[in-house]
């Protein structure tokens, strides 16, 4: 999206905006952000969000930054206070992106506050052609243990899975002026749960000679999109499902008073041919909200694309639900980082481990170069491991924690 823009939104989209904010309130508000630490928009700034909702502060940290480009603002206007609206500059034939880490914590505190449910919804992913070559945004999110889901018919996004994050690029280069949830064919949902943390990517795939600035948007809450087949009454609620225990768990929550008679779960490999995955009856007739659950204990290895269709047999019509992709695969990991900034002065790792074990810790500067080791031995839960004599100074590094079976690494920041 552009940084500015002078046209007028028509009423229709005013309209479709106002049905938006009706059932779509931010869960979280990101506004008036404080540079806490480091050089600001720059890898290693931390910014305070105080108040992201009740009892809630957050910090916002500039991770990575790849492909040449920049950012020039942190949370930028235009578009939707609430929301975390990163301006960035992307010159001409580059690809790149700014990794962000969100945090969230007690309010006034430093404690690590676990949150039940994180939404966050890429709004305005889209592009512009410049002399007639395409410049195309993209937004990735970590999904360690969530879902995602989509706008199928007439989406302007190219949807997959890379490891744990979600992807949506931008394949249409078409440009929507302003910041608004009218265009839902260039939005995507995310959704997380019990995490205290999550990192997000804003891009873009700048293929013409052209640099540009754009504004960027992640507004924290879910959101609805058209169905495939539009009927009067939205009947599906709710929608969403989880990887655990080597099967997917779907769960679902029709409206009262409808017609329909039975539930078609439908899944597919690559999100364009479906296969019917499971049938179940809806047994209340629409006498009151119905709530149902599908396990698929046949997943496909890697992505898979779910949806619903509802069914009336006698009358013989039908409704699509959105598109819902997850992953599924034996990706569990022997360690979970709980920190990625560590002070210079005492730096230290929290590390989770699943059981009981002696590591070897090692870690690299980005050239490749080994800076420090250490043997220790982890607790089954909750560690917090010293690195003293760590004399490599400030900077980006890679920590790696070896078994002998396994290794695991996290990107650190040494302040």
């Amino acid at each position: 999206m552009k940084l500015f823009s002078t046209r007028i939104i028509i009423l229709c989209s005013i309209t479709i905006l106002l049905q938006s904010f009706a059932t779509a309130q931010s869960k979280y508000e990101f506004k008036g952000a404080t540079l806490i630490s480091g050089s600001a928009l720059s890898i290693g700034a931390v910014y305070k969000f105080t108040t992201v909702t009740t009892g809630v502060d957050a910090t916002v940290t500039i991770a990575d930054i790849t492909g040449g480009i920049s950012i020039t603002n942190i949370d930028g206007g235009g578009g939707f206070d609430r929301a975390l609206q990163p301006v960035i500059s992307v010159p001409a034939m580059q690809n790149g992106y700014i990794e962000f880490k969100i945090d969230f914590f007690e309010a006034g505190t430093n404690n690590v506050l676990i949150q039940s449910e994180v939404p966050i919804t890429p709004i305005d992913v889209d592009g512009q052609m410049y002399s007639g070559l395409p410049l195309y945004e993209f937004d990735e999110v970590d999904m360690p243990n969530g879902y995602t889901y989509f706008q199928w018919a007439g989406s302007e996004l190219n949807m997959s899975r890379n490891g744990t994050w979600a992807r949506g690029k931008n394949k249409a280069a078409v440009d929507y002026p302003g910041i608004d949830t009218a265009q839902k064919t260039v939005m995507f949902t995310t959704v997380n749960a019990n995490i205290s943390s999550i990192s997000v990517r804003v891009g873009a795939d700048n293929q013409s000679n052209t640099g540009a600035s754009r504004l960027r948007s992640l507004y924290f809450q879910k959101f609805s999109y058209p169905f495939e087949i539009v009927l009067p009454n939205r009947t599906l609620i709710s929608f969403n499902g989880i990887f655990k225990s080597n099967q997917v768990e779907l769960k679902g929550l029709l409206s009262a008073s409808h017609t329909y008679d039975k539930i078609v779960i439908e899944k597919s490999r690559d999100g364009y041919y479906f296969e019917e995955a499971g049938v179940l009856a809806i047994t209340n007739r629409g006498s009151g909200e119905f709530p149902f659950t599908f396990l698929d204990s046949h997943p496909y290895e890697g992505v898979n694309y779910f949806r619903i269709k509802l069914v009336n047999t006698v009358q013989r019509i039908y409704e699509i639900s959105n598109t819902i992709m997850i992953k599924a695969g034996n990706e569990k990991k022997q360690f979970t980082f709980y920190n990625s900034i560590l002070r210079q002065a005492d730096p230290a790792v929290t590390i989770q481990s699943n059981e009981q074990i002696e590591v070897q810790m090692e870690v690299a500067d980005m050239s490749g170069r080994m800076v420090y080791r250490k043997r220790t031995k982890l607790m089954k839960g909750v560690n917090v491991v010293d690195l003293p004599y760590f004399k490599a100074g400030k900077g980006y590094f890679v920590l790696v924690v070896r078994t002998g079976k396994e290794f695991n690494s996290q990107k650190i920041i040494v302040q």
